[in-house]
This record gives C-alpha cells, structure tokens and sequence, in this order.
C-alpha cells in the first residue's frame, strides 16, 4: 500500500530549511550555491541572539505549542518585515491548524519576498491540493524541484500527484525513483507501489 507523507515529516524538512534560510539573511545576488534569495533591500544578518528566538520559535511550531511559535514570528514580521521564513513558518502554523486561507495568505507573501524559496512552493502545493486546484499544486511542485532538485518531499508529492490525481503513472513513477534515491532509510512501501505501477503499465 502506498504510503502519505504526514505533516510531522513534511515540518521537519520545512523547518530545516527555513533555519538555513534564516541564518542566511545577508545573500549576495550574485552567489549561485545559496538555498534562498532573501529581499533586494539590503540588510544586517541575524544576531546570535535573533537566530536563537527564530530556532525557539521553530521548536515550538514543531511542539504545537502554537501561541508561542505564532508570538515568535510575528515579533520578526513586525521587525524584519523582508524575511520571509518568517512568513513560511506562520503559513505552516495555521496549515497545522487547518486554517488554509490564512496559511496561504502567508505563504503567498513569503513567495512574493522569496520565489526561490522550494519549500514554501511545496506548502503552497498542499494547500491547493487541499483546495482541490491540482493543476496549481502541480506547477507549484514542479517550481519547488526545479528550484531544489534534491528535495525529496516535494519530489514525492508531485509523484503522488501524478499517480493519484492525474493518472499519469511514467510521471509518477519518475519521481517516485527520484525521491527513493534521495532518502536515506529504505523506503519499502514505497518501492513496491512503484513495481505495482510499472506493472499496470505492462499490462495496458
């Protein structure tokens, strides 16, 4: 049976990433091996101190203790309004507590301040699938990999995507194998499901 990824393990790659983007606060256009693209205003990196309460904010997101994440990063908005992990890590709150329009307005906004942040196009993602726009999910996960070729949730997810909204199963099975040589720890399930649909195709 194939399996879904849950939201604690979407959260853990999101969050991961959004530290690193945090900490890189003062991007230069011109490096090609940065993860983001911060705002065009200039700006000061975070403090020690400031990288401390975003990592505090984190854990608590990741602990659902939600009105001290919510408190943490709005203090950042209100702040550092060009950042827009900030917003990324708010979307996810209220994605946590299914208040979908919110998480996508949020979300929106950590796009238009950063287009090259994957991780808020794979959350986005969710959220239209949610919705049921699977075509705008779809142009958001494969936004998300063409930025970030290496991220296996959203390779994942536009595999699921093709496999189970789209019926487009050599899509689906591409990235299937694309996220199962990403992953470290064997992946089972998710390695028969892709002989299952190798099989359909056979047998068309």
């Amino acid at each position: 049976m194939l399996k879904i990824f849950t939201l604690d393990k979407i959260l853990i790659f999101l969050l991961i990433a959004l530290i690193s983007s945090c900490s890189q606060e003062n991007v230069k256009e011109t490096s090609q091996n940065t993860e983001t693209k911060q705002a065009s205003t200039p700006h000061k990196s975070l403090t020690k101190a400031q990288r401390k309460i975003y990592r505090d904010g984190i854990t608590a997101l990741y602990n659902n203790d939600y009105p001290k994440a919510k408190k943490i990063f709005d203090e950042f908005i209100r702040n550092r309004p060009e950042m827009a992990g900030a917003y990324s890590n708010l979307a996810l709150l209220h994605f946590k507590k299914n208040e979908y329009a919110e998480s996508l307005k949020l979300v929106n906004k950590a796009i238009e301040l950063n287009p090259e942040q994957a991780q808020a196009y794979n959350l986005r993602g969710q959220i239209y699938i949610i919705n049921g726009n699977i075509n705008k999910a779809k142009d958001d996960y494969l936004k998300a990999v063409k930025i970030k070729p290496a991220y296996k949730n959203a390779q994942y997810n536009l595999a699921l995507l093709y496999d189970i909204y789209l019926q487009e199963i050599e899509l689906a099975i591409k990235h299937y194998e694309i996220y199962m040589k990403l992953i470290k720890k064997p992946d089972d399930a998710t390695k028969e499901w892709i002989q299952h649909l190798k099989g359909t195709l056979k047998n068309a």
